[in-house]
């Protein structure tokens, strides 16, 4: 999808955007509309560059080289997403891909693959939750909420927690969220501003939250009070598979 993402992408206009973020550099293309704001660092826009993070991609990631995971996975679902933007494609089908995409990097790095519903103990019925992953009994289980922004209904990740920690106990399915970006482009202006709310963040009672293109205002809360775990999604390859087992 990424490749035929791209050739779409090929022929598009390249817009490039104002940031007033410190250190950051946005564009767009521009087709039928205009897409969502890219990270100029992030995408790799050479081809030869981005053949070279599709093989490692392919490859697992077996170096685990953090920058590397993260431009990798950002210029594959940014492709798809710009494709789908320029296009008028609605943007569920861009979430979803998302999620499928992360998904699959996650179930490869830990070995096996999630599930859309968790066994309720009592009553034999199943809970209709996101991606989990579950080694079996007596073990520590992972609960992977993934939003493109928290602007997506990211309370329903909180409260599918809350409602597992009800059921299960603290601390059995370690809650990590996986986000993309939180900026957002003005139509008007062709500014990108990242709309970062901290407090609703330290709300969450999650393990690890994970962005692609991460907000300076949300890395800072792992020195706040109340902390939260917001770090790199370069990270997360390494540290999902110990998060299992502590």
């Amino acid at each position: 999808m990424a490749l035929r993402a791209r050739r779409i992408l090929a022929d598009k206009e390249r817009v490039q955007l104002f940031s007033p973020t410190t250190g950051k550099s946005y564009f767009s293309f521009r087709g039928e509309e205009q897409s969502r704001p890219i990270n100029a660092d992030l995408y790799a826009e050479d081809e030869l560059d981005f053949g070279q993070l599709m093989a490692a991609f392919l490859g697992g990631f077996r170096e685990r080289v953090p920058n590397e995971i993260v431009r990798a996975t950002y210029s594959i679902a940014f492709s798809v997403f710009a494709a789908n933007d320029v296009n008028k494609v609605g943007r569920k089908r861009s979430a979803t891909f998302f999620e499928n995409l992360i998904g699959h990097m996650v179930a490869r790095c830990i070995g096996f693959a999630p599930r859309n519903k968790v066994r309720m103990p009592e009553t034999g019925g199943d809970l209709p939750t996101d991606f989990v992953f579950d080694p079996g009994e007596r073990s520590r289980k992972l609960h992977l909420p993934i939003k493109i922004s928290t602007r997506e209904r990211i309370v329903q990740a909180w409260v599918h927690q809350l409602v597992l920690a009800r059921i299960f106990g603290d601390g059995v399915f370690r809650g990590v969220l996986v986000v993309g970006t939180e900026t957002k482009r003005d139509a008007r202006t062709g500014e990108v501003i990242e709309i970062c709310i901290p407090g609703q963040l330290q709300l969450f009672q999650l393990t690890r939250i994970y962005y692609l293109d991460p907000p300076r205002p949300y890395l800072d809360l792992a020195r706040a009070f109340p902390r939260v775990e917001v770090r790199s999604f370069g990270e997360a390859l390494a540290e999902l598979p110990q998060l299992l087992l502590e």
